[in-house]
């Protein structure tokens, strides 16, 4: 028989005053995991402004549900990325796919202008290719690549085995490969 692993939280210092009522726990908390909590939404939505109305409900359920928290069971930060995957799946199942006409601009820190340019044009062909994969296959992507979650976690916040996850991760990274050699041919046959 397996001994039970106790999950170990960065952010178990803070439960405790959350689920008092303290409000500077709460802005401690979004100092720490407001920016991938708004990236792992605008993500998912290709809207950087629905993304941060999907962080605010994330945070204010973090703030209601605080007093039943019960440590151990998962980390914080995960249960708050499910909250928020939970979030973009609905928006994404109101509105249909979400499509952005401008790439966020991408500081790598490199000195070299082309060099930047290029980067900027794979984010936008990888962007426009996220944007077409149904909804959880980009949430699986967007978990594992972006937020670099384990499977464990990702298949957590998705609520599903972790079996499952990779599949779904499988099959996402297969049709985002079809998508993106697509668009390559596609730019191949327009530069002609």
């Amino acid at each position: 028989m397996r001994a039970k692993t106790t999950l170990i939280d960065p952010d178990a210092d803070l439960i405790p005053r959350l689920k008092a009522g303290d409000e500077t726990a709460l802005s401690e908390l979004m100092n720490r995991r407001l920016k991938t909590i708004h990236a792992l939404a605008a993500r998912m939505l290709a809207d950087p402004i629905m993304a941060e109305d999907v962080a605010q409900t994330v945070f204010f359920k973090t703030w209601a549900h605080a007093p039943k928290w019960e440590p151990g069971k998962a980390r914080l930060l995960t249960w708050m990325c499910r909250v928020a995957t939970n979030q973009c799946l609905d928006i994404l199942k109101r509105k249909g796919p979400v499509y952005s006409d401008q790439v966020p601009d991408i500081s790598d820190g490199r000195a070299g202008a082309v060099d930047r340019l290029s980067a900027n044009d794979d984010a936008a062909l990888v962007k426009h290719a996220m944007g077409a994969l149904p909804a959880a296959q980009r949430a699986a992507i967007s978990l594992c690549y972006f937020d670099e979650l384990s499977q464990k976690e990702a298949a957590t916040i998705l609520d599903i085995s972790v079996k499952a996850y990779e599949s779904l991760l499988s099959r996402g990274r297969k049709n985002l490969r079809n998508i993106l050699s697509k668009d390559e041919d596609t730019q191949q046959r327009d530069a002609s």
